[in-house]
């Protein structure tokens, strides 16, 4: 038998150091979630030329269990963090295999 790694691992943290955020999906009704947000996610991004620096880039990202969604996140839908009073549209979902994605936003000014 597997580990259950939403019920074992995902979840616990998720009670410890996760957060009130409304999710926002495209077409349908808000309702609120728990996440893990982190605004300063850094990314590094290849250079086009070979001989160029790799250049890093931060941006917010949300830790979320895949059992808190109504229906799978989809780039475009948008999320309001209480905590830091802003809106933040999902740029890219990045899923771990184990119950979990990565929600990787863009701030938004509405």
């Amino acid at each position: 038998m597997g580990i259950d790694w939403d019920i074992n691992l995902l979840a616990p943290l998720q009670e410890v150091f996760g957060e009130p955020v409304n999710y926002r999906p495209a077409g349908s009704a808000a309702y609120d979630i728990t996440g893990i947000f982190d605004r300063a996610y850094t990314r590094d991004v290849e250079p086009l030329d070979p001989d160029d620096p790799t250049i890093n880039t931060t941006l917010p990202v949300l830790g979320v269990r895949d059992a808190v969604f109504v229906s799978p996140p989809a780039r475009g839908d948008r999320l309001y963090v209480y905590r830091v009073d802003t809106v933040f549209v999902v740029k890219d979902i990045q899923l771990d295999s184990h119950g979990g994605c990565k929600l990787l936003l863009n701030r938004t000014s509405s």
